[in-house]
């Protein structure tokens, strides 16, 4: 009898150790699944902050690119009235008054181009903005012209590669 209260003893003994350990593995593994979720969910956020701000970052780029050309474009046709009542392309000098809307469209599209991530929209950007800049200082009208189809070209592929990186942050 006493051998079978020790072997009983023991079988409570083994079932309770047994029982703890299991106890304190689930416990481990559930708040080992919380810390997995709440990183999860960290993880989510900040990409959806980082994305919100690609977002705004690329929209306000696009919007600078579109001013400069605005503004570019609004330069040439007063070139090309001046031209008109000259006879001559009146190539700009250093004293020439800045294109109405260039220095805004400017800063604003090198303030947007830094904060944007995607290499290929930030090389864009700055041909684009290189090219415009050729075109308003063009010291021909041939130069003119040539420079204006390439600014064309370049806002076409700007504008692909924006609605591409667009797309991913989806």
């Amino acid at each position: 009898m006493a051998a079978e209260a020790v072997f009983g003893l023991v079988g409570v003994l083994l079932g309770s150790v047994s029982t703890s350990v299991v106890a304190v593995y689930q416990v481990e593994l559930v708040g080992r699944r919380e810390r997995e979720a709440r990183e999860h969910e960290r993880a989510e956020a900040s990409r959806a902050r980082r994305d919100a701000f690609q977002r705004e970052s690329i929209t306000a780029l696009q919007d600078a690119v579109a001013d400069m050309i605005k503004a570019v474009y609004a330069e040439q046709d007063r070139q090309l009235e001046r031209m008109g009542e000259t006879s001559g392309w009146p190539a700009r000098l250093w004293e020439t008054p800045t294109a109405v809307g260039w220095s805004d469209a400017e800063i604003r599209l090198q303030v947007a181009r830094a904060r944007v991530f995607d290499n290929d929209l930030r090389t864009l950007a700055r041909e684009t903005r290189t090219v415009a800049r050729e075109l308003v200082w063009a010291p021909t009208l041939d130069a003119a012209k040539q420079s204006n189809l390439l600014l064309d070209e370049l806002y076409e592929q700007f504008n692909e590669r924006v609605a591409q990186a667009l797309r991913q942050l989806d």
